[in-house]
Parts: C-alpha cells; sequence; structure tokens
C-alpha cells in the first residue's frame, strides 16, 4: 500500500476579539484561542474534528473539495460563523476564524 501524502487540507488560524473593551490606536485587541473545530464535507456529512492549540493555530489534511468549519461554543459567547473553505490539490488553504468575545 502507497502511504498518502499530506498534500491538501486547511492551515488555520483562531482568534478571539475583542478581549478589551476599551480600544485605543495601536491596541492589539485580539488574542489566539483554543476552539474545537467541526470540519463537514460539501454534502453536510461531518468529516473530522480539529482543536485549535494554545497559539490558536491548527492543520488538518484533506482531499480537495468543499468544506464547511463549524466552530464549537459552549454557550452564548465566544462565538464564531460558520465558513466555507475550498481545499485545493497540493495546497493547505489558509483560514482564519474569528470568535467574538461578546465584550463591548
Amino acid at each position: 500500500m502507497v502511504p498518502v501524502q499530506a498534500t491538501s487540507g486547511i492551515d488555520g488560524e483562531v482568534i478571539l476579539r475583542p478581549v478589551s473593551p476599551v480600544e485605543w490606536p495601536g491596541m492589539v485587541n485580539q488574542r489566539p484561542y483554543e476552539a474545537l473545530i467541526g470540519v463537514a464535507d460539501g454534502a453536510g456529512r461531518h468529516v473530522a474534528e480539529i482543536r485549535s492549540d494554545a497559539d490558536g493555530r491548527f492543520r488538518i489534511i484533506l482531499e480537495p473539495g468543499t468544506y464547511v468549519l463549524h466552530p464549537s461554543s459552549d454557550a452564548i459567547y465566544p462565538q464564531a460563523p460558520a465558513q466555507t473553505v475550498t481545499v485545493i490539490k497540493g495546497r493547505f488553504t489558509p483560514v482564519r476564524i474569528i470568535y467574538d468575545s461578546g465584550i463591548r
């Protein structure tokens, strides 16, 4: 059997913002966020789950195709919307998932 090469998928970054209700020019009002992300294929079938690390990074190997990322949340906040991502053969597609902290 020939091993499958990891040549396509998603390189992700997850951030949480805002982290302070007050923001001034030049201030970084976000931080990396650990989150569980569900992955569904184009037909809506759940195909994987991945958790971002403490730096908010994740990488998942996927076949070329269209996927929907479903960021999980245990409460109303923080929350992030689902995102549709197209994975192209031979590439890792960059994705940024932004969780809204609910801080205002």
